[in-house]
């Protein structure tokens, strides 16, 4: 159990991540952008295909993470460019028919789980100490580490900097922001960008230990989305908890043979039951305010 849940944390970082990517383009461009994690598979596929080729897993890396920023910039100017006036449920579902076609095209290119899964590299599979007998890879710490420092970054930059204020501007009044001179187009494609960028990133850094197919890694928005909740789509903190505590769940439910075939349900079961809990707490709240 306890190697389990040790397994569970690297997910849980990268979880983490991937939640606080989702809340990021949320606060910074009002975009609930379901498409992010096909988006990050395609640059993890590329790095994938080079690798393949013999290309060494370092600038490999690099041109998969510049590939998914490109991408991930490209649809952001095209949201900036032709959905910007929109509501918020527009651009979304904007989003999914985006999420929609990347699979279908990352699938076409990349093939799903019928025709195999690609062998990604694991440049942070080596142990770094033992606790017991617990072997604690790097994985765990950098993913960890990775969530904990965008966390804290992110946070410095939005409540410290003239660029966090921007930000915060283009999000909630993009049309007033870019009237008083702010460029609210470039920094909505560089947040666009830079999501994409990470999300590949975390991406190839999970991979190892969910599988090598397009599908699967595409469809870890459920998850994302489902981190992105524990935080109501605003707090970093709670988002980074709740990577944690789903990366830990997920773990301890592999190592149990009775729900071991289930597991893939536990982002589903998260979303439901804040769904219901927070429904049950607006009407009380209301009930109370009489």
């Amino acid at each position: 159990m306890v190697n389990s849940v040790i397994a569970g944390l690297t997910s849980g970082g990268g979880y983490a991540l991937l939640g606080l990517c989702v809340v990021l383009t949320y606060r910074l461009v009002a975009v609930v952008n379901f498409a992010m994690t096909a988006v990050g598979a395609m640059g993890a596929f590329v790095m994938v295909s080079l690798t393949d080729e013999g290309m060494n897993v370092w600038p490999a890396l690099l041109i998969g993470a510049l590939s998914a920023a490109l991408l991930s910039g490209l649809l952001g100017a095209a949201l900036v460019r032709w959905f910007a006036g929109h509501r918020e449920r527009t651009k979304a579902a904007v989003t999914v028919a985006l999420f929609v076609a990347l699979s279908a095209i990352g699938l076409r290119l990349f093939g799903g789980t019928s025709t195999g899964a690609h062998r990604f590299p694991n440049p942070f599979g080596d142990p770094v100490f033992t606790v017991g007998s617990v072997v604690v890879p790097q994985s765990v710490l950098v993913s960890l580490a990775f969530a904990v420092l965008i966390t804290l970054a992110v946070g410095l930059l939005l409540t410290r900097t003239r660029i966090g204020l921007k930000l915060q501007a283009l999000s909630e009044r993009p049309s007033t922001a870019e009237v008083v001179g702010i460029p609210a187009p470039r920094l909505a494609v560089g947040v666009w960008a830079g999501v994409g960028a990470i999300t590949m990133l975390v991406i190839v850094l999970v991979a190892p230990r969910l599988g090598g197919d397009f599908g699967t890694l595409s469809g870890l928005i459920s998850t994302a989305l489902a981190v992105a909740m524990v935080g109501a789509f605003r707090s970093l903190p709670l988002t980074l908890v709740g990577g944690l505590i789903l990366g830990c769940l997920e773990g301890m439910s592999s190592a149990l043979d009775s729900i071991q075939k289930y597991q893939g349900v536990v982002p589903f079961l998260v979303i439901l039951v804040l769904l219901w809990w927070r429904s049950r707490r607006e009407v009380w709240d209301t009930a109370h305010s009489r």
